[in-house]
């Protein structure tokens, strides 16, 4: 048994052919308009004939001129492209518009790194963007947690995910004046077990303190002589006096521009982190977020390189 397919056709694409046909009054016209030859045009239509099962033109060497049926059909057809166009203008407009709701994940304390500035001044550009914000000391899972941009810092992990340079970061070592004059001061990160330390315990390992010697990474455990779940708290607990913090230069920038901390074990350092701007490639199409990102890289502050 032999089974006759239906050739496929792009209806649409026939559809304005045959507009175009009417409209140029020849099938030659049309196709010097479209830049085909003459005989693609004719297939387009008699596609249109075949798949409506009527015939649309009556044709001759010398003229054409529309049957009932494809005077009817030409009515309907300019209907369903005039929607189409319709459809196309309202999408673009719908790019072109700034608008929608993006969820976004940092870590706690870190707005001093000026994002949240930025980002605030883009929402008065853009008053029908809402971003809700969440910050947090732990690893964020974006896709199931629904986020759409991650402040993320240190180096970046290969994933699919799309990082830009936001900027760059220091951690220090600090306590204040008061404290060092009493206590004394550290010479080497394994004296911070007989110091006061002050721990941010939203940390993933908190009382665990990188340093790095020879070029290699070491942890030294440290007991909290206080901890707090909140940098900021820690950074002021430091700059009051009550031992050596271990943080961010974007929860101390403060208090080491005033004098009322200072970094301990300079030669332990680390080199400053990357401050990473993290988007899952499936939301380059977010006309809102794009919008965003572009404007964070262009009003983002100098780089936090620390003291």
């Amino acid at each position: 048994m032999i089974i006759l397919m239906k050739r496929k056709i792009d209806l649409l694409k026939a559809m304005k052919t045959f507009v175009l046909v009417l409209e140029k009054g020849s099938f030659s016209a049309a196709s010097r308009e479209l830049n085909i030859v003459t005989s693609a045009i004719s297939r387009q239509v008699s596609d249109l004939e075949e798949h409506f099962s009527c015939q649309l033109l009556y044709r001759t060497t010398r003229a054409m001129q529309l049957t009932a049926e494809g005077n009817y059909y030409l009515e309907q057809f300019k209907d369903v492209l005039g929607r189409m166009e319709n459809l196309e203008n309202v999408s673009h407009e719908r790019q072109q518009k700034v608008a929608g709701h993006l969820r976004i994940s940092a870590p706690r304390g870190s707005a001093g790194l000026g994002f949240f500035k930025a980002a605030s001044d883009f929402m008065k550009q853009h008053p029908q963007v809402k971003i809700s914000w969440l910050f947090v000391n732990r690893f964020v899972n974006m896709v199931e947690e629904g986020v759409d941009l991650a402040i993320r810092v240190g180096e970046l992990a290969d994933s699919s995910f799309i990082a830009r340079r936001y900027g760059r970061v220091k951690v220090n070592f600090v306590a204040s004046e008061e404290y060092l004059q009493k206590q004394g001061q550290p010479r080497h990160p394994k004296e911070l077990q007989q110091h006061q330390c002050i721990v941010d315990n939203s940390n993933r390992l908190p009382g665990r303190w990188r340093y790095r010697e020879d070029g290699k990474e070491e942890l030294v455990a440290v007991r909290a002589f206080v901890e707090a779940n909140d940098g900021d708290i820690v950074s002021r607990l430091a700059a009051d006096g009550h031992g050596i913090a271990y943080l961010p230069t974007f929860l101390t920038r403060e208090y080491l521009d005033s004098g009322q901390l200072v970094p301990v074990l300079r030669d332990y350092e680390f080199d400053a982190a990357p401050v990473s701007l993290v988007y899952p490639a499936n939301r380059m199409m977010n006309t809102a977020l794009n919008a965003l990102v572009g404007y964070l890289l262009e009003h983002r502050p100098e780089e936090h390189s620390g003291q």
